[in-house]
């Protein structure tokens, strides 16, 4: 096939930018094996690596281009690729369009005619293994679907104490249609002083939570959890929160998340310097999480007043605003409340800690 350049008043310079956009038409023969069509016609040669939801992932001139299942009329494959289909079917074959869709044509000589909506997953045609869907079940595949984030920075602490000190934090989760369980850590360092200013203490601040819920149905689901906390600076030598309860999941997405549950349990305080006290209680809480591109925002809040005086409380509201700054590079700012009526030191009821630091995840 030959292209004609054809003189005009634009003079040489539109002759070059014609031979130019007809270059980038005709794919090289590294990347001719697979060729992408849309529905009004414009071609891309390149390599399906990925379906995500309703759209394909295409690696072309080595960028990933996002396409919407929708907008694809046809897709050729003349060697085998591997094919996860939306009714579990695994296959190694080649594509080709035909009139009415697009038809798999596997080793064995067998075909099956689909269409670009059926993709589930793609792969290796020599590594099909990879492409057997996961069968989810309640706490199974346990070992699957685990997010971490740790980190490590700077701490603010105002309230029972006045400080600027370091800060760890260590965050777990794992999530399916089945359950959910989540993991918290916080730590931060703490400096006591006496009435002349000598160091009297430095034990480290900790507060860990753990919970776990069970879905019964899309929207309604189970929920049992504790938090464990050492506060010298507010006379908790130790102090354990138990509750268990329901809850309702009112916006589940991958890019959203709205929750609340309630339910009864206890709160036990083991004083540095006082008695015992342990009260049973009715435990609040919410939670909303947002992503925003590389930007992540959650909001939660925790209420738990006591059964036996409703003005016997405790009171926890977080905000977290995490921001991916390089692959798995993260810059999380959090800001965490907490107000104790009657304070278990009798001195001040509120405390606040900011803490502010990088860190690393797994996502």
């Amino acid at each position: 096939m030959r292209y004609h350049c054809v003189a005009r008043p634009a003079g040489p310079r539109s002759c070059a930018v014609f031979l130019i956009a007809v270059a980038m038409t005709i794919p090289s023969p590294a990347t001719a094996q697979q060729q992408l069509t849309f529905t009004d016609g414009d071609r891309l040669s390149g390599e399906l690596v990925a379906v995500q939801d309703s759209n394909w992932v295409f690696k072309y001139k080595g960028q990933d281009v996002k396409i919407p299942t929708a907008g694809i009329q046809a897709f050729t494959a003349s060697e085998p690729i591997g094919i996860r289909l939306t009714d579990s079917t695994v296959v190694a074959a080649t594509v080709r369009p035909v009139a009415d869709g697009l038809l798999l044509e596997m080793q064995d000589g067998t075909t099956r005619l689909v269409q670009p909506v059926d993709f589930a997953a793609v792969g290796p045609a020599s590594d099909l293994k990879k492409l057997e869907p996961v069968i989810i079940r309640l706490y199974s595949p346990f070992f699957k679907f685990w997010k971490i984030l740790a980190s490590l920075g700077g701490s603010l602490q105002r309230g029972n104490t006045d400080e600027n000190n370091l800060s760890f934090t260590l965050d777990l989760g794992r999530e399916t249609s089945k359950d959910r369980t989540e993991f918290a850590a916080l730590i931060t360092t703490t400096k006591e002083l006496d009435e002349a200013g000598e160091t009297l203490s430095t034990e480290p601040r900790i507060i860990v939570s753990l919970g776990t819920d069970i879905f019964m149905t899309k929207r309604l689901f189970g929920s049992i959890g504790g938090r464990w906390q050492h506060d010298p600076t507010n006379d908790l030598q130790f102090r354990q929160t138990y509750s268990g309860g329901l809850g309702v999941q009112i916006v589940r997405s991958k890019a959203t998340g709205l929750r609340a549950s309630v339910g009864v349990g206890g709160r036990f305080d083991n004083l540095t310097t006082g008695p015992r006290n342990d009260r049973p209680i009715l435990t609040t809480s919410g939670e909303f999480n947002q992503t925003l591109g590389p930007a992540r925002f959650r909001v939660g809040v925790t209420y738990d007043p006591s059964l036996e005086d409703f003005s016997d409380v405790e009171l926890l509201n977080s905000y977290d605003i995490s921001i991916s700054v390089f692959k798995r590079l993260t810059f999380i700012w959090s800001l965490l409340y907490q107000y104790n009526n009657p304070p278990p030191s009798g001195d001040e009821k509120n405390d606040l800690t900011m803490t502010y630091q990088l860190g690393w995840s797994t996502e």
